[in-house]
């Protein structure tokens, strides 16, 4: 089964994804923030492509069913209830029962444009639940969904990010190992295998790698270094979110 990792949206080809079991990844930090919030207890998640689709979507329910949250280059948008650092989403009696509307730079656009490829339901992926997803996308394509599978990086205002490939590279390493053990051997694109390598130069080092970066640089620059400390940890969760088409939730 070939696998194959796009380095950002901007990459895509049109067919690229079709017929695919996708899964997206935006370390820092829109899908590590998805993560945690619905670990955390919130209902669902909505992605949307802009500021004002998330906040006409907050205005159609009770004051008290929602949170808005998210950013824009880097910043809190006006108005909202929380930002897009996945610290704020981590306490129960925060987001608990809430659905969340979220617009941010890069991830939540990636994720349409993933579903918008494949047609199908998108897997929410980050290196702190990156066991759990790569195990679920694994038994997925061995039970013959998919005729391949895509991990697509929502990079970095249209280019490619570090932090993005290195976890793309972990999720590579270990859907391979799943398929092998249900007797399928995998092929990996050009981009996959550049990835493999990179996560295996940098394994156990993760902090190093989101911090080298160029967002990771930003986003200490201004006041988030905590983020990355929280981004880096391998396997903090075991949920496994997926995109519908409209809403991301846990996989039960």
């Amino acid at each position: 089964m070939k696998v194959d990792v796009i380095v950002a949206p901007t990459f895509l080809k049109e067919d690229d994804l079709k017929g695919c079991l996708c899964a997206v990844i935006d370390v820092l930090r829109a899908t590590s923030t998805i993560i945690t919030a619905l670990a955390s207890g919130a209902v669902e998640v909505r992605p949307c492509l802009t500021v004002d689709e998330a906040k006409k979507g907050v205005a159609k329910l009770p004051r008290d069913s929602y949170l808005l949250g998210g950013e824009d280059m880097g910043k809190n948008i006006p108005g909202s209830d929380l930002g897009n650092s996945p610290l704020e989403y981590m306490a129960g009696e925060v987001v608990g029962d809430k659905v969340i509307y979220s617009y941010t730079s890069n991830g939540t656009g990636a994720i349409w444009k993933a579903y918008a490829g494949c047609g199908s339901p998108v897997y929410i992926a980050a290196l702190i639940n990156v066991s759990a997803v790569s195990s679920a996308m694994a038994k997925e394509a061995a039970g013959g969904q998919g005729k391949g599978i895509a991990i697509v990086c929502s990079g970095r205002y249209g280019g490619p990010s570090t932090e993005d490939f290195f976890c793309a590279g972990m999720m590579v390493d270990r859907i391979a190992r799943g398929l092998r053990k249900h007797g399928i051997e995998t092929q990996l694109s050009d981009a996959a295998s550049a990835a493999s390598d990179i996560a295996a130069a940098n394994r156990g080092h993760g902090l190093n790698v989101l911090s080298s970066s160029e967002h990771g640089r930003f986003l200490e620059s201004i006041g988030f270094a905590d983020d990355l400390i929280f981004a880096s940890r391998i396997d903090l969760y075991s949920v496994v979110p997926v995109f519908d088409g409209e809403r991301v939730v846990l996989l039960k």
